[in-house]
């Protein structure tokens, strides 16, 4: 059988095809009927010509979206925007897409966007710091709660390391990935040092933030009350006599400024004003350590040393020590996050308990909604969190100075107590 056939209308090529089908099928020829399909039907698309031909064994390329974005002068991308129907591209862009796509005679492939857009149940989990013990514990949480919902995640960093001329910079290949893999939303967990670039990455994909404020993205925030924890911290302390508090922080993001009012406002509040001090570190040991060595060698006189989190508080304890002097006896430290770190029995620090699970749990949810309900108003979510001391903030001072056994504080050939939970 060899026949050809030329249209100007797609139709006629639709006609030709079910008439030489039906001929096939009368015969029982059921395996002709196949071949009829691969072999004798082929489409040729001719530009300002006839639209299609039909002839024996001559076998034409369809167009692609590449033809389309060279014919237009455009990306491919650009025509992908275009062919889905996105509002974001320039009207005398799309029209030139338009022109280009009916002279080829292009059609996008409508299987292929059908399963495009078939749900990934997947939820990007982007974590500011993995070294982060509070954040690990914050998006596990969350991520306990996507499992029971039938949802699988996809955690990466957000964040790229520092480098000596730069500080830490959003890692937008790794976030563009989790794009291309159809993520239905994104967690945030943890504070990130550009939210505009982020917001630009992430575009209109639905956000929630963990652990942090919402920042430049449209987007729910769960996190702790950090103002408060900080005054929890404060009140603590000058309730155990401390007057010359200083704060190790204010270095790393929306949550290190946060705790730095905290305290401002809470040594205010007590008339403290004169005795503010601030030794700069961001949440890592290492910078805990050299902010606290700092402060130390400074000549003003601390009893006691809140910092940013539970991290940079080992590091203080360690400069502390390196200083020759004693923790809690001579300077008391205090962290933030109450991770499993400061529970350890030779750390034993005096924390701040953000509820971690809590905003994990809440956040997760915040995610399943916010992919039914895109378009519903952004919310926060203020968490209160708790104090929990422990051995590293010791007794009661005077107001000369440390008194470890008139305080009632225990001395060095005692022991650590365990754990409190109050």
């Amino acid at each position: 059988m060899d026949f050809a056939l030329t249209a100007t209308q797609p139709a006629v090529v639709n006609d030709a095809r079910d008439r030489a089908l039906e001929r096939l099928a009368a015969r029982g020829h059921a395996r002709e009927k196949e071949e009829a399909i691969e072999r004798e039907v082929r489409l040729e698309v001719r530009p300002r010509g006839p639209l299609m031909s039909v002839r024996g064994e001559t076998k034409v390329r369809r167009p692609t979206i590449r033809d389309v974005a060279e014919r237009a002068g455009v990306s491919k991308s650009l025509v992908s925007l275009v062919m889905r129907g996105e509002p974001m591209v320039r009207e005398d862009k799309r029209r030139r897409v338009r022109q280009a796509a009916d002279e080829l005679g292009y059609r996008m492939n409508l299987a292929a966007r059908s399963l495009s857009n078939v749900r990934s149940r997947t939820v990007g989990v982007l974590v500011a710091d993995l070294r982060n013990p509070l954040l690990v514990d914050v998006a596990e949480r969350a991520g306990e709660v996507f499992e029971d919902e039938g949802l699988s995640t996809l955690l990466i960093s957000a964040v790229m390391p520092a480098r000596p001329a730069s500080g830490p910079r959003i890692d937008g290949r790794a976030i563009g990935s989790l794009k291309d893999l159809r993520v239905e939303a994104t967690l945030v967990v943890g504070s990130v040092p550009d939210h505009t670039a982020l917001a630009q990455v992430l575009g209109d994909m639905p956000v929630v933030v963990a652990a942090a404020g919402a920042g430049g993205p449209r987007a729910d925030a769960v996190r702790n009350d950090d103002h408060l924890g900080m005054r929890l911290v404060v009140d603590y302390l000058v309730a155990r006599g401390h007057t010359a508090v200083a704060h190790l922080g204010g270095l790393g993001g929306a949550v290190a400024e946060e705790r730095v009012a905290g305290y401002r406002a809470a040594m205010t509040h007590h008339g403290l004003e004169s005795e503010i001090v601030i030794a700069k570190s961001d949440f890592t040991e290492d910078a805990g350590y050299r902010g606290a060595a700092r402060l130390l060698r400074g000549g003003r006189p601390v009893t006691a040393i809140a910092a940013v989190n539970d991290l940079a508080a080992v590091g203080a304890m360690s400069a502390v020590a390196d200083a020759g002097l004693q923790v809690p006896g001579d300077v008391a430290v205090t962290g933030y996050d109450d991770t499993f770190v400061s529970a350890i029995r030779q750390v034993s620090l005096t924390s701040v308990n953000p509820d971690s699970a809590g905003i994990g749990s809440l956040a997760a949810q915040c995610v399943l909604r916010r992919v039914e309900e895109p378009e519903r108003p952004a919310q926060e979510h203020l968490l209160s969190p708790r104090l929990v001391p422990r051995y590293s903030s010791g007794g009661r001072v005077d107001a000369a100075g440390p008194n470890r056994e008139a305080a009632g504080v225990p001395t060095e050939n005692s022991s650590p107590p365990t754990t409190s939970a109050g």
